[in-house]
């Protein structure tokens, strides 16, 4: 099954359209989909393994590619996953070393090499549950994130990420947490964010964990501590060089599981949408989705 996200990457997605269907046409066994509202391409994906596909191809961004994860995983069987890359963030992409063309992705996805990731299954203050690919976070990025969600879909992408960013650092004050992490001693930290992150990237291109790999076993946690505004918009450039982990307020550390706890009102978000609010709890679930990736 492909399934495309028409409205991914300002529209980049729909053009792509007509040329999947030629490439289809001689694929009777390949569904495309196209989906037309938020939920569709989880809707969809959550049906494919009853239906008797074995991979489903998203054509979007890492919203769309979460939205599918999710209806993977709701499913229940080992349908793979593969990825054309068409958003404006593609952080997944990144982290999976697909190359930056797309039609090189859709080859890579109809081939039959493919490789284990791990995701992390996510519950948040409310008692709601969603499965995490790439990365995700509490505190101001996720305030970013929900900002974001509100911007019409022009003024998304890096540009529109950097400016929501800056709008938003005005009015957010750090935020006290106590994190838990596989188990132990709870930490009280007062924290500007924190990255919970499976791949290396997110934000559309931030190296926000540099060390972390999608299938090593490990969730790699960036803790932004009490750094102020200033301090915030001068680590900026360091962020897509990957060089804020030199910072004195910034701790790395690895985790299965991880508990936070804090302030009310502390957003978090997953793969760059809105997750609602803390307290959150995550669990790793090592290799438990394939995708289809190029050959090492």
């Amino acid at each position: 099954m492909v399934i495309v996200n028409p409205s991914a990457g300002g529209g980049r997605a729909a053009q792509s359209v007509r040329w999947i269907r030629d490439q289809l046409a001689a694929r009777p066994d390949t569904r495309l989909e196209i989906t037309s509202r938020p939920g569709d391409a989880e809707r969809l994906s959550s049906n494919a393994g009853r239906e008797g596909h074995d991979r489903v191809i998203a054509v979007g961004g890492d919203g769309t590619i979460a939205e599918v994860v999710n209806g993977l995983m709701a499913g229940g069987a080992e349908v793979e996953l593969g990825i054309v890359p068409a958003g404006s963030g593609n952080d997944l992409a990144r982290s999976l070393e697909l190359p930056r063309d797309p039609v090189s992705c859709w080859t890579i996805g109809m081939e039959r090499h493919a490789r284990p990731i791990d995701l992390a299954h996510v519950t948040n203050g409310a008692g709601a549950s969603r499965w995490l690919v790439s990365a995700g976070g509490i505190g101001f990025d996720a305030q970013v994130a929900a900002a974001m969600a509100d911007r019409a879909r022009w003024q998304r992408g890096r540009a529109g990420y950097l400016l929501t960013t800056l709008s938003e650092l005005h009015r957010f004050t750090n935020r006290s947490i106590e994190i838990t992490v596989d188990g132990g001693a709870r930490m009280a930290r007062q924290v500007l964010f924190v990255a919970i992150a499976n791949g290396a990237n997110y934000g559309g291109g931030m190296r926000i964990a540099p060390g972390a790999q999608l299938d090593d076993g490990w969730l790699d946690l960036c803790i932004v501590g009490n750094i102020s505004r200033l301090g915030a918009l001068r680590q900026m450039p360091n962020l897509y060089r990957g060089t804020h982990t030199a910072h004195p307020a910034v701790e790395l550390m690895c985790a299965r599981t991880v508990q936070i706890d804090g302030d009310v009102n502390t957003r978090i978000h997953l793969d760059g949408e809105p997750f609602g609010e803390l307290p959150l709890s995550i669990e790793l679930a090592p290799a438990r989705l394939c995708v289809a990736t190029p050959l090492r």
